[in-house]
């Protein structure tokens, strides 16, 4: 496993990152607590410290997974979670909301459910537009005065969300989603990370599971699977990308790996980038994502890349929970 310093804080990470979203078991279909368990403590053994969860995977239940799979090893490895979304039992949905009150909830919630007396990286989950920053990110640096929080990062931020979150503190994070097929974080938003020294965490790398070469035009999710409802896997998406997936695939092959090693280790080698986050549900998947910290592309393979995916076109996606008012009003 390698290591990368995180943005200007003290922490060492694994460049892979376990991504704790789907051992919730609420919108990656099923999942067995016990192979979630055996995936994060295979993944310690490996060398990863790095653990990314929030209290909406699941409703809290991914952190109290994470707890258990940790144990004693908490002390050795960074944890990482969120703030900043609210279920809201009337309408049945999930709001945005990084109020001050809400934040000072959360964390509370968040260090009883992790089992611990700090967390590592303390993020908003998504920006609240209808909070004004300068209050959410009040409540941050009050939580660091505490000691319940060592650095804050944000999440799916654009610059001039994180430039007013600067104004009142500095960032040390951000975790946007990026991958072989959604780069539009390198146009502003990667350099502006780098001259700020603000660590990336990446999620997402192999396009949700699109880039791991199992996926066909028969492939169907259940209703309970969040890519059932997802752009990317849509008919017309998988028309175009399926067959830039095979090249791509013959790509990493020619060279003795496999498309999840190619998919992970060209978003680590983009300029800016410290983490990739991987999620994943059981040891098997574990072990599948784990090489491509070793495969450092040079040059000639990311020309090679940038050669099959120029007939690839920007996508659309899901742009996160709502806004309180747009569910009041709707």
């Amino acid at each position: 496993m390698r290591y990368r310093k995180l943005g200007n804080t003290d922490m060492n990470v694994s460049v892979i990152g376990f991504g704790c979203w789907a051992m919730g078991g609420d919108v990656w279909g099923e999942v067995e607590d016990r192979e979630s368990i055996e995936a994060i403590q295979y993944a310690l053994d490996q060398g990863v410290n790095l653990f990314d969860t929030a209290p909406v995977y699941g409703m809290g239940h991914s952190e109290e997974v994470l707890a258990k799979a940790l144990g004693a090893k908490r002390k050795d490895v960074y944890i990482a979670t969120k703030a900043g979304l609210e279920w809201n039992d009337q309408h049945n949905k999930i709001w945005r909301n990084s109020t001050k009150e809400r934040i000072f909830k959360e964390v509370e919630d968040s260090l009883r459910r992790l089992k611990t007396d700090y967390i590592d990286l303390y993020q908003i989950h998504w920006p609240d537009q209808e909070t004004p920053f300068e209050e959410t990110m009040e409540a941050l640096d009050q939580l660091i005065q505490d000691g319940k929080v060592r650095y804050i990062g944000v999440s799916n931020f654009n610059v001039e969300q994180m430039e007013a979150c600067r104004k009142v503190r500095p960032i040390h994070t951000l975790q946007p989603p990026y991958h072989l097929f959604r780069r539009d974080i390198e146009q502003d938003i990667l350099p502006y990370c780098k001259e700020h020294d603000i660590g990336v965490l990446a999620y997402g790398p192999m396009a949700h599971g699109l880039l791991t070469g199992k996926i066909t035009p028969e492939t169907t999710f259940p209703p309970s699977d969040w890519r059932s409802r997802n752009v990317l896997f849509r008919e017309e998406s998988l028309k175009l990308r399926l067959p830039i997936i095979d090249r791509l695939k013959e790509l990493a092959q020619s060279y003795n790996h496999t498309l999840i090693d190619l998919a992970i280790s060209w978003v680590l080698a983009q300029e800016g980038v410290t983490v990739a986050l991987v999620g994943a549900k059981r040891r098997s998947q574990v072990e599948k994502n784990l090489p491509a910290a070793d495969w450092i592309l040079d040059e000639s393979i990311l020309k090679e890349v940038e050669q099959i995916l120029k007939d690839d076109h920007p996508i659309t996606t899901w742009g996160g929970p709502p806004h309180r008012s747009q569910i009041t009003q709707g």
